[in-house]
């Protein structure tokens, strides 16, 4: 009987662990099955000694990864590398945006919360020592960020193993996720020098990928808190517009390290994705719910103050959409603001890479 009641829990958990595989499937063989993937080439030690930084951004439908290249003069060179998602990480971002995907996870605001968090940990912790990703979430963001780096280790020779994160801000991801996405691809995660905010949500890093909210003299912190005295604050309208998402953010910013970005001045919608128009009938019906939503915060806080600048990200922001998004703003505003959109599928990624380049904070 002690025998029976020995194998019983073992085999509860193997079954477990077998079932765990079986969904995890496509996550685990994603970031090897692209046609293109290839083994690094040997990496010659005068090239592996260039200076370089790395960013990697996470959004609604696409990943991407800018390298910072700064040369022995200072001169820097720019290089990124896009990856549109498959259908499963398409998913896995809508789902991450649900109100339903939210769970307690660090930081915590009190020992209740880290106590009461120790169950969804412990077996986080027991995938990855298995060598697994701590979710099937984890696995299929780790899959796009290693193809990434492999297009860019390929490409210009080196080896990343450091680099700074963002994603598109959704209600049910969190630091955990991507730092564990870093760990199962190898990759340090680093957090950027003054960050407070526990992930840096993409208008943050875009803000700063268009060159906005960061100071001049950045290698002195005193000089360069007198640089952010200097700069104005202002109120932005994020729109991030891609083939399933469109999400819209207020933000107050002055610095973009220190965008203020709270869930109720934030709306995702993953049924108004550029994709979701074949499916209307009648597409002046789709087009009133992106009206709605690209308007929605400004009509519920009337109070708060309007868009000083409009800052656009994604891969689907074409003529249709900004001639559309204009004569909306113009409806409800009366004058359209100054609208910047020129590197809107790369401007996150890129934020990231200069981030990394201008250093860690003290405890990253």
């Amino acid at each position: 009987m002690a025998s029976i009641a020995l194998r019983t829990p073992l085999m509860g958990i193997a079954l477990f662990i077998l079932a765990w595989l079986l969904a995890m499937a496509p996550a685990l063989l994603y970031p090897w099955s692209h046609p293109n993937q290839q083994p690094l080439l040997s990496v010659p030690s005068a090239v592996q000694a260039r200076k370089f930084s790395v960013g990697f951004s996470l959004q609604s439908s696409y990943g991407a990864a800018v390298v910072i290249f700064e040369d022995p003069n200072g001169e820097l060179q720019t290089h990124a590398s896009v990856h549109h998602g498959c259908k499963e990480y398409r998913a896995v971002m809508a789902k991450l945006s649900l109100l339903s995907s939210r769970h307690l996870a660090p930081p915590y605001q009190d020992n209740g919360e880290y106590f009461d968090d120790q169950p969804r940990r412990a077996v986080r912790n027991a995938l990855k020592k298995l060598g697994l990703p701590a979710s099937y979430e984890v696995g299929v963001l780790a899959g796009v960020i290693q193809h990434l780096r492999s297009e860019l280790e390929l490409a210009y020779s080196i080896r990343i193993s450091e680099a700074v994160f963002t994603s598109s801000h959704l209600l049910g991801l969190y630091q955990d996720d991507l730092m564990d996405m870093a760990d199962h691809v190898g990759i340090k995660y680093v957090t950027p020098k003054n960050q407070f905010k526990p992930i840096i949500w993409e208008t943050a890093a875009a803000y700063a990928g268009y060159g906005l909210g960061m100071c001049e003299h950045w290698e002195d912190d005193d000089w360069c808190r007198k640089d952010f005295e200097d700069i104005p604050g202002i109120t932005l309208l994020a729109v991030h517009y891609s083939r399933n998402a469109l999400t819209v953010s207020l933000v107050p910013v002055r610095n973009a390290i220190g965008a203020f970005e709270p869930d109720f001045l934030h709306d995702e919608n993953f049924t108004l994705g550029s994709d979701a128009i074949s499916g209307y009938s009648h597409p002046e019906d789709y087009w009133s719910g992106v009206k709605d939503l690209l308007l929605y915060t400004m009509r519920t806080f009337p109070g708060f103050p309007k868009p000083d600048k409009i800052m656009i990200t994604g891969d689907m922001a074409h003529e249709n959409f900004m001639n559309f998004l204009e004569e909306t703003i113009t409806q409800y505003m009366g004058f359209v603001p100054p609208i910047i959109s020129e590197e809107a599928q790369l401007a996150a990624a890129k934020g990231a890479a200069e981030f990394m380049r201008r250093g860690p904070a003290p405890w990253s």
